[in-house]
């Protein structure tokens, strides 16, 4: 019989059932905790608006922590600002929004804390942080002109929206777009009281909501910029690819669609010239060969160049493929070094940049508005600066000369603040009838160009008979009023670098390694070369066909004997 009593055996179990107990209550208090945690999370995959963290700074002692994780995060931040109009007149800056790559949204209450820490100036002037949303310049020149805070690297959304094939449009337009999320823009919330001693919950969603979808844009249209990498693995490329544009205002004519952007806060928009692209169908490279008159080639040129020899008895036939002329006369100057060897060779049709072969426009790497500036030396034979690029490539293209020719206004002082001279209508008339006459003379009517004529004889009273000389002179005529304190920008830019910055050769270079670093061309034609003209005038000045002043202008030294 055993000696074990009933009440012991009771007081042996009751351990374990207390520890079952416990193990049961806790594994279900893991089971809640894990459910809710699996809703939070499914919840923030069904609402990516639910992902931000926000934060609001009431005062300049919790600048630093916060200042402090943005930093440690990704360098780049949703940006936007938030203020109040009286009467229409607007009061400065209420509020600054500020979103990391990982959801981390800073409100700063510019309103109340009066004078921004050291630690936020200098987030916001550091140019290794780039600041993204739309039209985020607008807000930085306000935060300059109440605060006197630079916000350096800013950059538009729209830009890359562009460059991915995307409409460019508001931040609204584009959170739903991009991001399938419904912003609510309701103007009883945009013009709310955002200097008010508390701000509602509607108001701090609002204004980080803003925030946060602009980074989230700004990585999604990344994604699709590289599609084969992450956006974070492949950051360098795509910062290098939009550094050209940071701090640029966008402008709506160079918008892959031409469609007319939208943004948040009225802006003044850069005044452009609307032109259409004359986009070239057919292959601009014949390819055709010029000879000497011993047999040695020359140069390639276009098939109607080629005619025009033959036409003018300049030379024969040899072959018709390829089509090769022969000169009946010495050349002034042969193909000599690297320089010859970039005219004889052979270019291929296609975008210089991506390789496209279907549509091409031409691409004046050195803008017109400085090369007719230039002097006739440094206008001829000019191909080497005419590239082909497709229309997207084109368009990428001319949105980044904006910020080199901001940076070349500032350079030169080269901003046009005195009024262009009205133009002449009598004049106009004059010079256009010499240009058609110039080069459609054969394709006008006889009636149409006698009219034509009579014009031109009419502004040369001295004279009773046309001539080529005198359609030419007429062709260049200055149709504007005489304003000797009008200069225009690209002028302006001309004679400065004549005077102080080495020369036009630096302006060329200049422009060309813009080129290069922007578009980073896989498909420039062989011995392509940022120092070409240089090269170029330098043989020259050795054969003895080029004169001191030009070289100096140009800023190549003349080697004397």
């Amino acid at each position: 019989m055993s000696n074990v009593k009933p009440n012991s055996l009771s007081n042996s179990l009751t351990p374990v059932k207390s520890a079952l107990l416990a193990g049961a209550g806790i594994g279900l208090l893991f089971l809640v905790v894990k459910r809710q945690h699996i809703l939070s999370y499914w919840n923030r995959f069904q609402n990516p608006l639910k992902r931000k963290h926000v934060v609001l700074i009431q005062n300049a002692n919790d600048c630093q922590k916060v200042v402090n994780i943005l930093k440690s995060d990704y360098k780049v931040l949703g940006f936007d600002c938030e203020w109040v109009t009286v009467n229409g007149n607007r009061r400065p800056v209420a509020l600054l929004q500020l979103c990391s790559n990982r959801g981390y949204c800073a409100l700063f209450r510019l309103c109340c804390i009066r004078q921004i820490p050291k630690s936020l100036k200098d987030l916001l002037a550091d140019e290794e942080v780039i600041k993204v949303g739309v039209d985020p310049g607008y807000d930085a020149q306000k935060l300059a002109l109440d605060y006197g805070v630079g916000v350096a690297s800013t950059f538009d959304l729209r830009y890359l929206a562009t460059m991915v094939g995307r409409k460019p449009e508001g931040l609204a337009k584009l959170s739903l777009s991009v991001l399938k999320i419904t912003l609510d823009k309701h103007w009883r919330l945009s013009c709310s009281n955002w200097e008010a001693k508390d701000l509602t919950e509607k108001q701090i969603e609002y204004a980080a909501n803003d925030a946060f979808v602009a980074v989230e844009i700004f990585k999604t249209l990344a994604r699709e910029f590289k599609p084969r990498l992450s956006w974070l693995s492949d950051f360098a490329i795509t910062k290098c690819r939009i550094e050209p544009y940071l701090e640029l205002q966008f402008n709506s004519s160079f918008s892959q669609k031409k469609s007319k952007a939208t943004v948040n806060k009225s802006v003044t928009p850069i005044k452009t010239q609307n032109r259409k692209l004359s986009t070239l169908s057919k292959a601009l490279y014949d390819n055709c060969l010029l000879q000497a008159p011993d047999g040695e080639l020359l140069c390639t040129i276009d098939k109607r160049k080629a005619e025009w020899y033959l036409q003018q008895q300049l030379g024969v036939k040899i072959e018709s493929e390829p089509f090769i002329v022969r000169l009946n006369f010495e050349p002034a100057s042969r193909a000599v070094g690297e320089v010859g060897r970039y005219y004889q060779t052979p270019k291929e049709n296609r975008c210089v940049v991506c390789g496209e072969r279907n549509a091409f426009v031409r691409k004046n790497i050195v803008p017109r508005e400085y090369r007719k500036h230039f002097p006739v030396v440094l206008k001829s034979h000019t191909s080497h600066d005419v590239l082909l690029l497709c229309p997207k490539c084109h368009q990428i293209s001319n949105i980044s000369d904006f910020k080199v020719r901001n940076k070349l206004s500032e350079m030169c002082d080269a901003h046009q603040r005195i009024p262009k001279p009205a133009e002449l209508p009598e004049l106009r008339q004059v010079k256009m009838a010499a240009r058609a006459l110039l080069n459609h003379s054969e394709q006008i009517p006889l009636e149409r160009r006698k009219y034509l004529e009579t014009l031109v004889l009419n502004h040369f009273k001295e004279s009773e008979d046309i001539n080529w000389d005198m359609i030419k002179e007429a062709s260049e005529l200055h149709t504007s009023e005489p304003n000797d304190s009008y200069c225009t920008h690209g002028e302006k830019v001309v004679q400065k670098f004549q005077a102080d910055f080495g020369g036009l050769k630096e302006l060329e270079k200049l422009w060309r390694q813009h080129f290069l670093n922007t578009m980073e061309p896989k498909y420039l034609p062989p011995l392509w070369d940022v120092n070409h003209n240089a090269n170029r005038l330098e043989i020259r000045a050795t054969q003895g066909r080029v004169n001191e002043e030009d070289m100096l202008i140009a800023g190549v030294p003349l080697h004397k004997e």
